[in-house]
C-alpha cells in the first residue's frame, strides 16, 4: 500500500549532519551555558545554507551556514546571523576536510542519499580527514 502522505523534504535536497556528543544519552539538544546562543549538541542543515568555511586552528575549521533561526534588524548596520559548526581536524588538513565537504555536497565520492554525515561522534562516522565534530551554535540573535 503507497503512502499518500507527501514528503515535507524534497528528495532532491542534501542536507549536513553533525554530532558534537560521544554518547546517545548525551545527544539532547542543548548544551545550557546562558549565554545568548545554543550550542546544540547534533544539527542537520541544508547544503544550500552553507556559505563557507575557514581555517581557525592548525587542527579546526569552522563551517557558516544561513542561520536556522534568521534575525537581520535592517538597520543602517544591518547584518544577518551566522549559525556555525566547528569540525576539528588532523594536523593542517584544512584543505583536504575543506574539498571532501565540498565534493561530498556536489555528489563526488558520495552516494546519492540525501544526508551527509561530516561528523558524527556517537558513531564515529567521519568524511575524510575529520577527527570529531567540535562547537555547534545556532545563533538566537545578534551581539
Amino acid at each position: 500500500m503507497a503512502n499518500n502522505i507527501p514528503s515535507a523534504l524534497p528528495t532532491s535536497h542534501k542536507y549536513f549532519y553533525f554530532r558534537t556528543v560521544t554518547t546517545l544519552a548525551t545527544d539532547d539538544g542543548d548544551v545550557s551555558d546562558g549565554s545568548t546562543i545554543e550550542d546544540a549538541t547534533s544539527v542537520i542543515l541544508p547544503v544550500s545554507a552553507f556559505k563557507g568555511g575557514q581555517p581557525t586552528s592548525d587542527t579546526a575549521i569552522t563551517l557558516y551556514f544561513d542561520p536556522v533561526k534568521r534575525f537581520d534588524d535592517r538597520g543602517a548596520n544591518s547584518f544577518k546571523n551566522s549559525d556555525t559548526v566547528v569540525v576539528n581536524t588532523d594536523t593542517n588538513k584544512a584543505k583536504e576536510v575543506l574539498k571532501a565537504i565540498l565534493d561530498a555536497a556536489a555528489g563526488k565520492n558520495f552516494n546519492s542519499k540525501g544526508m551527509i554525515v561530516v561528523a558524527d561522534d556517537v558513531t564515529e562516522t567521519y568524511l575524510e580527514g575529520v577527527a570529531s565534530c567540535g562547537a555547534i551554535t545556532i545563533n538566537i540573535d545578534y551581539a
